[in-house]
């Protein structure tokens, strides 16, 4: 039965892992053997890695092209929405937020104006993993730190699930591997106008898993890194990088406001024993990290005084 375009709804057949026969195919989408095969071929020019295999074809585990009937098929989100190119992905999600459930999540494979912390562009072209979740949390807006550092603590393990490689927190949201940034995340609150409370927030979270080509931009390629070596990673990997990181997120979206991810945000922390600088009130202040709070705060010996910062930016100075 018909769906979509022939190209659509024979990539919505054949990414389940089973080889469909062409003649199949015809027959399910009622059109002719003809099209199926031009759509294929279609689906290969746009790079999709399509088996042909016992007279009949399959989307190929190495297939490094993302693809959203892959990501329904293998993710374990409420609604899902996938893009080629979005602007963003948090405000594709806002234009949804009304109606769509919690845990709704809209992927893409390229954004045009990814935002970061501090309302910094984030490099977001396509070798990337770029996503938003809906959630609708029931404590105030000044927990949504809990949301980022519970976001930073899954993000890690699945990186570790998925690529082996070890991945570490600098604080408040960033995650690191072998010394270079490989992603970010993005809380943002959406506010009842009547009373002021929080109505929803989006999660966003960028993942840089392969280099781009051409490299990163000049001010941030000394920081930034990728997760995989191949310059295009299977698109099962990517699959499996996000529904490892929301199986992890919900179980601690369960009881977010008892901090069940604080002692993994803790051994994880990069900044531990670290020398930083900062910012307080509007100053310039440093001092040596001496490890996390209850509430995920940044706890900094200052001239032998205990500071906690609940918010703003740290930078390494042995490492920046």
């Amino acid at each position: 039965m018909r769906k979509g375009t022939v190209k659509d709804d024979v990539l919505r057949e054949i990414c389940g892992g089973e080889v469909v026969s062409g003649g199949a195919l015809a027959s399910r989408l009622g059109v002719s053997r003809t099209a199926v095969w031009k759509a294929v071929n279609a689906l290969r020019a746009e790079g999709y890695t399509i088996s042909s295999l016992l007279n009949g074809y399959v989307l190929s585990p190495y297939n490094t092209r993302l693809c959203g009937e892959q990501l329904k098929n293998t993710v374990c989100a409420e609604k899902l929405y996938f893009k080629d190119v979005t602007v963003s992905t948090n405000e594709d999600i806002k234009a949804v937020a009304g109606d769509a459930p919690e845990f709704t999540v809209a992927v893409a494979r390229r954004q045009t104006g990814g935002k970061g912390r501090l309302g910094r562009e984030f490099f977001s072209p396509e070798g990337g993993l770029y996503f938003s979740v809906l959630l609708r949390p029931s404590f105030s807006a000044e927990a949504c730190l809990k949301i980022t550092t519970a976001a930073a603590c899954a993000a890690a393990y699945a990186i570790e699930a998925v690529s082996g490689r070890k991945a570490e927190i600098k604080w408040v949201n960033d995650i690191y591997v072998s010394g270079k940034k490989v992603c970010g995340i993005l809380t943002e609150g959406a506010f009842d106008a009547e009373n002021g409370a929080l109505s929803f927030a989006v999660l966003g979270v960028g993942i840089n898993a392969a280099s781009p080509k051409g490299g990163f931009p000049e001010e941030i390629k000394d920081k930034a890194g990728a997760l995989f070596s191949s310059a295009s990673p299977p698109s099962l990997s990517l699959c499996a990088l996000l529904n490892e990181f929301l199986k992890r997120f919900r179980e601690y979206y369960k009881n977010i406001g008892k901090m069940p991810h604080i002692e993994e945000y803790r051994r994880r922390n990069m900044l531990d024993g670290r020398r930083v600088t900062y910012e307080r009130d509007g100053e310039s202040f440093a001092g040596v990290v001496c490890g996390i709070g209850d509430n995920a705060e940044l706890l900094v010996n200052e001239k032998g005084k205990t500071v906690a910062l609940s918010s703003g930016e740290v930078r390494l100075t042995d490492y920046e």
